[in-house]
């Protein structure tokens, strides 16, 4: 019964470690993919943080039965949000805070629109240019591969002395 037990222990984990591994990605998706991007940034202040945000455009609205969950990429898992201001894009945020200074800058990590990355070394093997996105279609988690991801030049924050009065 004990050799039964270890058995059926082995197995249920070699088939969750697989399972991981050989995950299908959908050939097409029911929504279009306009561009997505990488964006670095840095705060421009002294122990301000930095962090990056991943863009993902679409050509048209969501279908009613598809929502957009995360994105992975680069060893990150974020999750994506749609932008207030246009609603055919969608944002996955990565902060890094400043390693001297746990206040304030903490304190952004737990908003609803920034998510902590996620190691996912195991999960997909992904080249630079390739980032998976994952979708829910009436109820069915799907994956799907896009090659096509760039990064765009970090924005220049310029460093203004403070007004001393």
């Amino acid at each position: 019964m004990k050799s039964f037990k270890l058995v059926l222990l082995y197995s249920v984990l070699i088939c969750s470690i697989t399972n991981c591994a050989s995950q299908k990605f959908e050939k097409e998706t029911p929504f279009g993919i306009a561009d997505v991007y990488i964006q670095h940034w840095n705060s421009g202040v002294k122990m301000g943080g930095s962090g990056t945000n991943i863009f993902m455009e679409l050509k048209e609205n969501l279908p009613n039965h598809v929502t957009l969950d995360s994105i992975y990429f680069d060893n990150y898992q974020l999750k994506l949000n749609q932008d207030g201001h246009n609603p055919l894009l969608f944002v996955g945020r990565h902060i890094e805070s400043s390693k001297r200074h746990n206040g304030p800058v903490n304190a952004l990590n737990d908003q609803k629109s920034i998510s902590k990355a996620q190691a996912i070394a195991s999960k997909f093997k992904l080249e630079n240019n390739e980032c998976v996105v994952q979708f829910t279609d009436a109820s069915k988690v799907k994956y799907f591969k896009h090659d096509a991801l760039y990064k765009k030049e970090t924005p220049l924050v310029p460093q203004a002395k403070p007004n001393r009065q």
